[in-house]
């Protein structure tokens, strides 16, 4: 215990580390925001890097990037002073280092090894004792913070499962299941803003993920900002044409918040990509929008062209039939408005 007690003592002269992260005294800030904050200072150092070597800022805004997060985990840990500081303290030798690096890999996997077994037998208190040497020989090690997450939610501790979960997250960014567990655990508190920051992440991780839109596009709107929730529905049925219902639900939302030539684009859009066969139900919104806005002739236009073309050899629906008479009466076409009329009695 001892010895275990020293490396913990030289790792907090080394600076903050992963263990600070979660079990820091300052609980009002939420993980997701310390994370945004390192994130922020790697990268702003990576940039600083980046133009001391002679790099133009151009050049170094396009840099590669090492991960979805824009900062890899190292250069997280170095900008919580970990990283450096640990990797300056050591003394530089000649020769090989005693240990092999191999050694090292087999003492941490062992460590590991004892630590999910006795998470698997209940031990929290020894398994949490052992993944705490893990973290300070291999912080860069990601399993280690998953089993503490496992641990501390078999405990109850909600808050430190979340917080070493999410280490576990950053080092594994591309693992869209974390983050997507994150999300859930941050909508079930109730914390809006961390469950966005997981969903962001998530979509970086898995973009093809078309529920993950929705539930952004769900808060967006619980939010109360209509227009992003509207960009994303009309992010959805660009990744996936079919769905009608999220072209026309993002319609109805720019049209919400004053984007109504926003709104009339996307639906004519379809109705272009469409030319022998569309959805009526995207006809009839395209013609309110337009009568709405007292465009009778283009609504009356769409609605001929959907009586001509989509319904032909079948009765135009009786909804677009009434807007056909309406938008006959207000341009003086008395005759054919009378004859919608009668045909809709």
């Amino acid at each position: 215990m001892e010895k275990e007690g020293n490396r913990i003592s030289d790792s907090e002269e080394a600076g903050e580390n992963p263990f600070d992260f979660v079990e820091g005294t300052d609980f009002s800030v939420q993980p997701y925001k310390k994370f945004e904050r390192l994130e922020y200072e790697a990268l702003a150092e990576k940039k600083r890097k980046a133009l001391a070597n002679g790099q133009s800022e151009r050049a170094a805004k396009r840099g590669r990037v090492e991960d979805v997060a824009g900062a890899s985990f190292d250069e997280i840990l170095e900008a919580m002073n970990y990283g450096s500081r640990r990797k300056l303290k050591e003394p530089k030798k000649r020769g090989r280092r005693k240990g092999s690096k191999k050694k090292l890999n087999r003492d941490v996997t062992k460590l590991l090894g004892d630590a999910t077994l006795c998470y698997a037998q209940g031990q929290h208190e020894k398994a949490i004792s052992l993944l705490r040497q893990v973290v300070l020989q291999a912080p860069d090690l990601p399993d280690s913070y998953h089993t503490l997450g496992l641990v501390y939610n078999a405990i109850g501790d909600d808050v430190k499962a979340m917080g070493f979960y999410m280490l576990a997250a950053h080092l594994m960014p591309k693992d869209s299941s974390l983050w997507k567990l994150l999300f859930s655990w941050s909508i079930e508190r109730g914390d809006i803003d961390q469950a966005s920051y997981c969903l962001s992440k998530a979509i970086k991780a898995e973009p093809d993920d078309i529920n993950l839109l929705f539930h952004r596009a769900s808060l967006y709107l619980e939010r109360g900002d209509c227009e992003k929730a509207a960009e994303t529905y009309d992010q959805i049925h660009q990744q996936c044409l079919g769905n009608v219902e999220a072209l026309m639900t993002g319609a109805k939302l720019y049209q919400k918040c004053g984007h109504l030539e926003r709104a009339i684009c996307i639906l004519e859009d379809y109705i272009k990509e469409h030319p022998s066969e569309a959805d009526l139900d995207v006809v009839d919104l395209l013609a309110s929008l337009y009568m709405g806005s007292k465009e009778f002739s283009k609504a009356l236009e769409h609605i001929e062209h959907a009586d001509r073309v989509y319904c032909a050899g079948n009765e135009l629906p009786l909804n677009l039939t009434a807007k056909a008479g309406i938008c006959h009466a207000h341009l003086g076409n008395l005759e054919k408005a009378e004859v919608s009329v009668v045909f809709n009695a």
